[in-house]
């Protein structure tokens, strides 16, 4: 008989459990599942590769995956190539426009020749009268000015594409706003080289030494053919000089090994001398052309700058990150499966024993001490 006291008749300290209080309600079923969790569902199948829905590829995607890399979502390189090409091939075309001038471009070249004598920078015809007194170091100047040109920037141009991606945009259009700033001078400023002005003295190396290589005695460094679509009054400014000091600046920066980037400090002051030396062009047109160079790189910085590729923090991989897919979520009956396999793997573990992870019951039964159990 539980009379609330021991055998002495001490009150005996009762225990109360607190039950759920009876509303009248039916408990309410399971919310229905978020979307959230059903996308993430969906994303995580296509990146396991089975059963993902693939989009319908379009002819514009299919263009654009020919013309730029799906990885990197840059042009591929022989779009580059060709873009290089297309600029060079406006050089050529601005004979047109300079041979109607010819008399022009003469008074020009010797105008800088008066400007350089007052400075004391007339350096070029002692420069061009030593190398002729060293034939053998002449023909390797011809060379050198001949192909060096054609074949360090296009290679400069694939390896920064394929090796330094974070550094590439920048890169190419400081390369391509510098052409076009030389090609915008040659139009403007047509001017003789200092080979081709009479009575200055100068010696034409590249035609005196032209029975040694390809290029034409009359067109400088153009192939034999060709020297009729070259333009011999694109003296200021100097694009090899600008395209040299573009390559060295990269190469000295980017290069692994602490000789390469040697030769891109040289690079550009070889070609320098070489265009000196051979009577190509003035020391004024050098300076130009660097100063070309400095002109198109601010504006390359100011077009790319806010870039994510172009940032400090910016590294090679960050051009590998794919870019964002938009996926349809599934309907119907399938959607009601990903969302049960996604509530399943989402649900907690009930752990054995412990009395924390047992639900609760829905519908408890009541004592009939009005809610209370009384531990007697």
């Amino acid at each position: 008989m539980a009379t609330g006291q021991d055998g002495a008749g001490t009150p005996r300290p009762r225990a109360h459990v607190a039950q759920p209080a009876d509303t009248g309600q039916v408990a309410a079923p399971p919310a229905e599942p978020a979307a959230a969790p059903v996308a993430l569902a969906v994303a995580a199948g296509v990146a396991g590769g089975e059963g993902a829905p693939v989009g319908t590829e379009t002819r514009g995607d299919r263009w654009r995956r020919r013309f730029r890399d799906p990885k990197t979502r840059r042009p591929v390189w022989w779009v580059e190539i060709l873009i290089l090409l297309a600029l060079y091939y406006c050089y050529t075309g601005t004979r047109g426009f300079a041979e109607g001038s010819v008399a022009e471009a003469t008074r020009t070249g010797e105008t800088l020749l008066r400007w350089q004598s007052a400075m004391h920078l007339d350096i070029e015809l002692s420069l061009n009268h030593w190398l002729d007194t060293v034939p053998v170091l002449a023909v390797i100047c011809c060379y050198y000015y001949a192909t060096l040109h054609f074949i360090v920037t296009p290679t400069v141009i694939l390896w920064m594409h394929r090796r330094h991606g974070a550094s590439y945009s920048r890169a190419r259009w400081t390369l391509v706003f510098t052409t076009l700033l030389c090609l915008l001078g040659f139009f403007l400023f047509p001017t003789a080289p200092p080979r081709l002005l009479p009575n200055a003295g100068f010696i034409d190396t590249m035609s005196r030494f032209s029975n040694y290589g390809w290029w034409s005695a009359s067109a400088s460094a153009a192939p034999h053919g060709l020297d009729k679509v070259a333009n011999l009054y694109a003296a200021m400014p100097s694009l090899h000089c600008a395209w040299a000091l573009w390559c060295g600046l990269l190469i000295a920066r980017h290069a692994r090994w602490l000789w390469l980037r040697v030769l891109g400090v040289l690079y550009p002051c070889c070609t320098a001398f070489v265009v000196m030396a051979t009577a190509n062009h003035y020391i004024l047109d050098a300076v130009a052309g660097w100063t070309v160079l400095a002109v198109s790189a601010a504006a390359a910085i100011a077009l790319t700058r806010g870039s994510p590729r172009q940032g400090l923090a910016t590294t090679p991989a960050d051009d590998l990150a794919p870019a964002p897919v938009d996926l349809p979520l599934p309907s119907g009956a399938a959607a009601g499966a990903v969302a049960a396999d996604s509530l399943a793997a989402t649900a907690p573990t009930a752990v054995p024993g412990d009395p924390s992870q047992v639900p609760s019951p829905t519908n408890p039964s009541r004592s009939a001490a009005g809610g209370f159990a009384t531990l007697s």
